[in-house]
């Protein structure tokens, strides 16, 4: 046991001290927070030039419809035709909108000429501008009383609330689609990790064997010792690095949150809920709470019916659980090969083993009480990335402990096996293995 200790602290601080380590621990919290808040940023960044729009209204009806904005400059024209005579009015104007019919009897009456692709922005703005006029004058057509007043008033937008009993008989608000979002970063998190660092471990394997340092060290250290010492030290540097991570954007979030005031500005609350609704449709009942409710007292409700510390726990559980048992497969398969190049006959069932683990994972974040969530959250080669979606919905502790259980056990026995091949091929050069063989190294006793 003291020689596995002593490789874990050989690996552990050779992996921690390397400059790739140190960079991305400290870039990668970098570019999350970057990914959050830079499009955010650019979102509210106009362009700062002002499109004029001609139009050529041939109805003669919509001359004071459509008014000029910080972004779009429209300009009614004469009737003309548009053809090659006239293009210059085309060129010396961004788009050109021509209405040839009456809108409320033709809907599609109106047409946008350009000489490049119209983006959406500009049919949205028109579209809007638009449609509440038309509305307003066709109601004036059936020459009912009040019509406006007696439509708005049938118009009906129910809120559906949805609450949680605690323990203690308590009611919690609680959000299907925050369980959602918490479940799948979870998912996509804990996925990567399992694949980035077993394969850490693979690579590792292959340059010892490559560079043969391996030989000089089994004549000291059992092949056992050496496979296990790699996996356990990598584990530790994927939780130090996790840890690290989480800190650092931890500590940038909330820098970056208490320096601009959001923290504590009702108005920028509610509009980063305005803009989670209108830019993720799936986060309506979140958002909508951040705009209607600023003291963010159901906010925190919502927050509070979501077990974090249950996940926390859970996902350290299954990243170790997930990565012994993808690690000593990796193992296994940089003991057989000689280069990087051969990896893939061997790498291509774990790999699509993997690749549906997070389909599933995905999928089930819309259904994780059916039979393909639940089967697949029992399975431990899918169990890790599966049961992190399911998680947030209070899945039985029941659930929770076979899971884990069958998780380890299998990990057990795959790392026995996969010793089994790792001390038999870790000396094996310039051979091509194949699975029939490796299945005969199973028979080896030792």
């Amino acid at each position: 046991m003291s020689k596995i200790g002593l490789i874990i602290e050989r690996e552990y601080l050779t992996r921690v001290n390397k400059k790739s380590f140190i960079l991305m621990t400290i870039l990668l919290p970098l570019i999350f927070v970057g990914i959050i808040l830079i499009p955010a940023f650019l979102s509210q960044v106009k362009d700062s030039d002002i499109k004029t729009i001609a139009i050529i209204d041939n109805t003669e009806l919509y001359g004071d419809v459509l008014k000029s904005n910080d972004e779009f400059n429209f300009v009614y024209v004469p009737e003309i035709g548009l053809n090659q005579s006239n293009e210059n009015v085309i060129r010396d104007n961004y788009a050109v909108v021509v209405i040839d019919k009456n809108l409320i009897e033709n809907h599609d009456a109106i047409t946008i000429f350009s000489d490049k692709i119209i983006p959406p922005a500009l049919k949205t703005e028109i579209s809007q501008q638009f449609n509440p006029w038309l509305s307003e004058k066709k109601m004036e057509y059936y020459n009912i009383p009040n019509l406006k007043n007696i439509i708005e008033d049938s118009s009906v937008r129910i809120n559906i609330n949805t609450l949680k009993w605690g323990e203690n008989g308590s009611e919690v608000n609680s959000s299907g689609e925050l369980a959602s979002l918490i479940g799948l970063m979870t998912t996509i998190v804990i996925y990567m990790f399992i694949f980035a660092f077993g394969s850490m471990v693979m690579t590792s394997v292959i340059q010892e064997k490559t560079n043969r340092i391996v030989e000089i060290m089994v004549s000291s250290v059992k092949p056992f010792e050496l496979m296990m010492g790699k996996i356990i030290a990598v584990a530790f540097v994927g939780l130090t690095q996790f840890l690290i991570w989480i800190l650092l954007i931890a500590g940038i979030l909330g820098s970056i949150l208490f320096v601009t005031g959001m923290a504590s500005d009702p108005e920028n609350i509610s509009e980063i809920g305005k803009a989670m609704v209108s830019q993720n449709p799936g986060m309506n009942q979140m958002g909508e709470l951040m705009v209607t409710n600023p003291v963010a007292g159901e906010i925190q409700s919502i927050l509070a019916s979501v077990n974090f510390v249950q996940i926390a726990i859970m996902f350290i559980f299954y990243f170790i659980g997930g990565y012994f048992l993808y690690a000593s497969l990796f193992a296994a398969i940089g003991s057989l090969v000689d280069q990087d190049t051969d990896t893939q006959q061997f790498m291509l069932p774990v790999t699509m083993i993997n690749i549906f683990a997070l389909y599933v994972g995905i999928y089930s974040a819309s259904n994780p009480d059916g039979p393909l969530a639940f089967w697949c959250s029992m399975i431990p080669f899918t169990s890790p990335v599966v049961m992190m979606v399911r998680l947030p919905y209070d899945v039985p502790y029941w659930e929770l402990a076979l899971s884990v259980g069958i998780l380890y056990c299998t990990s057990l026995m795959t790392i026995k096996f996969a010793s089994k091949i790792y001390r038999t091929g870790i000396l094996m050069y310039g051979k091509k293995i194949t699975y029939k063989e490796v299945f005969k190294w199973f028979r080896y006793k030792y």
